[in-house]
C-alpha cells in the first residue's frame, strides 16, 4: 500500500543535491490581499505543494496517482494537478508541484484536498486537506 506521510503548502522548497533533503520555506497558512475580491480574481503569487509518499511495506513496490483539488468556501472545486506516485524502485517519493498563482474570488477558508489512489484501485482516498485563509483588506486598493 501507499502511505501519505505529509503535505505542505509553501512559497518554495529547495532540495539539497548532496543529501537529497528538502528545505521548506515560507509555509503558507493565510494570505492578506489588498482590495476587494473579483469574480475572476487570480492572485499571481507563486507557491508549491510538496508531498511525501512511502511504501507501507518496504519490500512491496507500488504505484499510484496523487490528485490535488482546490475547494473554495462556497464549495466550488477544481482539480488543479495530478501526478504519478512511483514507489516501484524507491521506498519514498516526494511530489513537488509548482503553481504560478491562485484563483481567488472570495474571502474565507479555502482548501487544497490531497487524494491518492493505488495502481490496482479505482477509488480515490483522501489523504489530507490543507487550509488556507484568504482575507481581503477592503481599506487598501492595490497599486496599478
Amino acid at each position: 500500500m501507499i502511505d501519505h506521510v505529509w503535505t505542505v503548502l509553501c512559497s518554495r522548497s529547495v532540495i539539497d543535491i548532496e543529501t537529497n533533503n528538502v528545505s521548506i520555506q515560507d509555509v503558507i497558512e493565510q494570505l492578506n490581499i489588498p482590495g476587494d475580491p473579483k469574480p475572476d480574481g487570480l492572485l499571481a503569487i507563486p507557491f508549491e505543494i510538496i508531498s511525501l509518499w512511502a511504501r507501507s511495506e518496504s519490500k512491496m513496490p507500488k504505484q499510484g496517482l496523487e490528485r490535488i483539488t482546490f475547494i473554495t468556501p462556497s464549495e466550488k472545486s477544481t482539480i488543479v494537478a495530478e501526478s504519478p506516485i512511483d514507489l516501484s524502485t524507491a521506498e519514498r517519493q516526494r511530489n513537488r508541484i509548482k503553481f504560478p498563482g491562485l484563483p481567488i474570488a472570495e474571502e474565507g477558508r479555502h482548501y487544497f484536498q490531497i487524494e491518492y489512489k493505488q495502481d490496482d484501485d479505482s477509488e480515490w482516498i483522501k489523504a489530507t486537506a490543507l487550509p488556507i485563509s484568504i482575507q481581503f483588506d477592503h481599506k487598501h486598493t492595490p497599486m496599478p
